[in-house]
């Protein structure tokens, strides 16, 4: 299902069927590829930091979804998932996108969105490092 022409073209998937994949979601085209970060994002919890550790992978995300924030009439809650997984890696860069919005998307707000991003640790060996959460998983 994830064969490298696939892959090479499609960082995330819009919807997994049962024997299929879609790079499409119901309400969104593949080309609104912030869609698809975001809903594999939302909602922005503590546990978000272990399902996107990986900051190689996250930073690729990124990237490949920044072009279509170019399109007009993006929402700009989709545009504070990308924002928030961009926090992971630049923070300042994250903060000043994130300030710059005019809304959030229904379950996020602008203090969830700075919660968290000055909530982010230091980067380490460009694997990651989870800010807080080992704290409290021994």
């Amino acid at each position: 299902m994830y064969e490298e022409v696939f892959t090479r073209e499609n960082k995330v998937v819009g919807i997994l069927w049962a024997n299929k994949r879609d790079s499409g979601l119901w309400f969104a085209p593949p080309e609104w590829r912030e869609c698809r970060l975001g809903i594999q994002v939302l909602p922005l919890l503590p546990i978000t930091e272990v399902l996107f550790s990986d900051v190689d992978f996250v930073r690729e995300l990124v990237k490949w979804t920044l072009p279509a924030l170019q399109r007009k009439g993006v929402i700009e809650g989709w545009r504070g998932f990308v924002y928030a997984l961009e926090g992971i890696y630049d923070k300042e860069c994250a903060l000043k996108n994130i300030r710059n919005l005019n809304g959030f998307d229904d379950g996020n707000s602008l203090t969830n969105l700075l919660w968290w991003i000055h909530s982010r640790g230091d980067e380490i060996g460009g694997g990651g490092k989870h800010s807080w959460f080992v704290q409290y998983c021994h």
